[in-house]
């Protein structure tokens, strides 16, 4: 099964205190009917509390789908839930979302307004450029996958490479100066397989539990970044 997660930075300054006194218990929902029963529908934080250096809640969101059965129409309330956490490193908060890039976003807005008045209190984390060229070409072996983007040739947003065609190094030397790399796939030291992008969007291939996921971003994928 595929992790998904994205890491942002709290680019507003602001400590775990703050930030757990402004999320804890944060609810906003409203009553919907369903069948002559009341739910609720919309965004609660629960679960928030501070361990080891990091500060880490879910976010449950709650909505009415449409269901089909045999032609007949029926709603159902759905509840899913993502794990968050704020992490300490060096003089800076990172935020690490366990969902897909819509949802993390979703979840990264709505946590920014909660946290400031400013929409941009917190931004999508950065890797540069060159970082990610590095990690290939450190370790050209394990990379399954380069993605290259900001393309100079005409109606071409993206280039990439895989498999052979990575170790064509007069290929890829071309497509450096036609593009950035945005996107690499790699088999770490650890033999996971995981992909990364420059805005810290961390998918990981390989089969791994949520915790080890995290552990790996912590010590592997934030050291990467650099300030927005």
């Amino acid at each position: 099964m595929v992790l998904a997660f994205k890491v942002f930075e709290v680019v507003e300054e602001m400590n775990f205190a703050t930030i757990a006194s402004k999320l804890k218990n944060y609810k906003m929902v409203e009553i919907e009917e369903i069948n002559g029963r009341e739910v609720e529908t919309g965004f609660e934080i629960v679960s928030l509390e501070e361990r080891d250096g990091k500060l880490v809640g879910n976010v449950i969101e709650s909505f009415i789908v449409s269901l089909s059965y045999k032609g007949e129409e029926f709603r159902a309330p759905v509840s899913v839930s993502t794990l968050f956490e704020f992490y300490r490193y060096r003089d800076r908060i990172l935020l690490i979302i366990a969902a897909k890039k819509p949802r993390a976003n979703r979840i990264a807005s709505i946590f920014s307004t909660i946290l400031s008045a400013r929409k941009a209190a917190i931004l999508e984390a950065q890797i540069p450029a060159e970082t990610l060229k590095a990690l290939h070409e450190e370790r050209p072996g394990s990379t399954k996958v380069v993605f290259f983007d900001g393309v100079k040739l005409p109606g071409v947003d993206k280039l990439s490479l895989y498999g052979e065609q990575l170790a064509d190094t007069t290929l890829y030397s071309e497509y450096l100066k036609l593009g950035k790399v945005w996107y690499v796939v790699f088999e770490a030291e650890e033999g996971i397989v995981i992909g990364v992008t420059r805005n810290c969007v961390v998918t990981f291939f390989s089969k791994i539990d949520i915790d080890s996921a995290l552990d790996y971003i912590r010590e592997k994928i934030i050291p990467l970044t650099v300030k927005p």
